[in-house]
């Protein structure tokens, strides 16, 4: 039989695989909400807390105390469900805690930009620079840099709007606008776009997968770009890759690492494997 996803028990299979792979490590569940790396184009490099620095590999999934660190000219994207994290080259970026209930991003320089799609996948997001605090107010998009100037940080709000903080004062910035912060002032103006604003958005607003899945299933943009959906008398709607080679079978493509806090964790090397290799059941 031809592999296919199963995709009505999602939730269900989900949940047995994260707490059977941490059962014996952790007293309580570990969180289901939980990055992935979906771009990356030059030297891009991930470290998980105080282990080693390693190139970043595409899939690699992305959680509480991560760091991503960009060289000159590279590019790097990770997502979480429905929201998209975007690196310019040379920027590091901290992910200071990632869980079901918040999305801490720290930049330690360079230049990052936010895009969430929808109002749920807004919860507690969160990002700082060492000269502001940003939260966005609703679904849209922001541009942060950060050192760029010395002791400067720069908010720019693309699309919808975001509140900013900083040792000076507070603002609400919506799209078009900009706020520079530095220790001793906070100064707003109109929005200057940069070539980075011109990355393409890969993830449309409106896609097949979305019914049969929910925003928070990481990497379900890929779905309908690399397969297509069919009813089963079975098994209700399934997904089928569009293309795989002669022999194919899952999880026999990429390898197995271990990630805290959930243990033996597969990275898939198809653009479209994580989903499928995380949140699904092959039949």
């Amino acid at each position: 039989m031809r592999p296919t996803l199963s995709l009505p028990l999602l939730k269900t299979i989900c949940a047995m695989l994260l707490s059977s792979a941490c059962t014996l490590a952790l007293a309580q569940d570990p969180p289901a909400r939980v990055g992935r790396i979906s771009t990356v184009e030059g030297q891009v490099l991930v470290r998980a807390g105080d282990g080693e620095a390693q190139n970043a590999l595409l899939n690699w999934p992305i959680t509480t105390d991560n760091r991503l660190t960009t060289m000159r000219g590279a590019l790097a994207e990770f997502r979480v469900g429905a929201a998209a994290v975007r690196l310019d080259g040379d920027a590091e970026l901290e992910v200071s805690e990632l869980d079901d209930d918040s999305v801490k991003l720290h930049l330690g320089y360079g230049t990052v930009s936010v895009r969430v799609r929808n109002a749920e996948a807004l919860r507690g997001v969160e990002l700082t620079t060492a000269e502001a605090r940003v939260i966005l107010t609703q679904p849209g998009w922001v541009r942060i840099d950060a050192g760029r100037q010395p002791g400067t940080s720069v908010v720019s709000v693309l699309e919808g709007a975001a509140d900013v903080d900083g040792a000076t004062g507070s603002v609400t910035l919506r799209a078009g606008k900009r706020a520079e912060l530095t220790d001793e002032e906070l100064r707003t103006g109109s929005l200057q776009r940069v070539a980075f604003d011109n990355w393409p958005e890969a993830m449309p607003a409106a896609t097949p997968a979305l019914r049969y899945v929910t925003h928070d299933t990481t990497g379900y943009e890929e779905l309908d770009r690399y397969g297509a959906w069919q009813e089963d008398a079975e098994y209700g709607p399934l997904w089928l890759p569009g293309s795989v080679p002669a022999g194919w079978a899952p999880y026999s493509d990429g390898r197995w690492t271990w990630i805290a806090p959930w243990g033996w964790t597969w990275v898939d090397n198809a653009p479209w494997g994580y989903a499928p290799s995380h949140y699904g059941r092959w039949v």
